[in-house]
């Protein structure tokens, strides 16, 4: 099976109004054990993006991109207020891996895509399990998902962009979270337009590299690993696109997810 260790930071959130207090800040509702979710701008762009672990509904576990760690937690203390819960950096305390392609149940199915396999958040050194040399990047570029920790910093795009809608990510009928007003506005009266999607290299390439065709700019490169990238893409441009398309002149394939 293989087990990749990821580079996360994890933020505890504890005290019995820590439901309540999540609840009404964030993208999704907290009623599974493992939930994929976001914090926004009020302007409705992405803080940092994470998973809630559900511990009970005064206790949770929130792992994000180690690069986000710091910004989350002053943002999720910055709304604290009065709020009867704690905040702690607890980072140091656990760590945590993905899992796939294997069989068992240990940890929990990662909700954005059942095909990422099993995430796991274990104390810290309490399990033996190293990274045995597979490559996650590559496992999860391979399925089309978008992941932050490599594709996009904070404040820079919005759900859609990086396709929360589409894994899980945001729950339209959930009470109010932050940016809630635009991400509802853009679901439901207007059709998105840009997504995050992979692309398949035949070239060099770069982050910053555009996609082309016919002359007209189809997207841009957020981040190359091997022979992909993962792309900003502009759907109408592409759907409308006659030429081939190409990065640096090379011929480019857009990955259907």
């Amino acid at each position: 099976m293989p087990i990749a260790k990821l580079d996360r930071s994890i933020i505890s959130v504890s005290g019995e109004t820590a439901h309540a207090f999540l609840d009404g800040l964030v993208t999704n509702n907290l009623n599974e054990d493992l939930t994929f979710a976001a914090l926004l701008t009020p302007q409705g762009k992405i803080i940092a993006d994470f998973f809630v672990h559900k511990k009970s509904d005064q206790e949770f576990l929130i792992e994000s991109p180690e690069k986000f760690g710091k910004t989350l937690l002053l943002r999720l203390k910055m709304y604290k207020l009065r709020a009867k819960i704690d905040l702690k950096d607890v980072s140091d305390n656990y760590d945590v891996y993905a899992l796939w392609d294997g069989e068992g149940d240990i940890g929990l199915e990662d909700p954005r895509h059942s095909d990422l396999g099993r995430r796991l958040l274990a104390e810290s050194g309490a399990l033996d399990l190293e990274n045995n040399g597979v490559d996650y990047n590559a496992h999860r570029l391979s399925l089309g998902i978008p992941d932050s920790a490599w594709d996009f910093e904070t404040e820079k795009v919005f759900p859609a962009d990086a396709n929360m809608d589409l894994l899980n990510g945001v729950d339209f009928k959930k009470g109010c979270f932050v940016g809630q007003e635009v991400v509802s506005r853009m679901h439901r009266k207007t059709e998105v337009r840009k997504r995050m999607g992979v692309v398949k290299l035949s070239g060099p390439a770069e982050i910053g590299d555009e996609l082309k065709s016919g002359g007209r700019t189809l997207g841009k490169l957020l981040h190359v690993h091997n022979n992909h990238a993962m792309a900003l893409l502009r759907l109408d441009q592409i759907a409308d696109a006659t030429d081939p398309i190409t990065v640096n002149e090379h011929e480019v394939t857009i990955q259907e997810g």
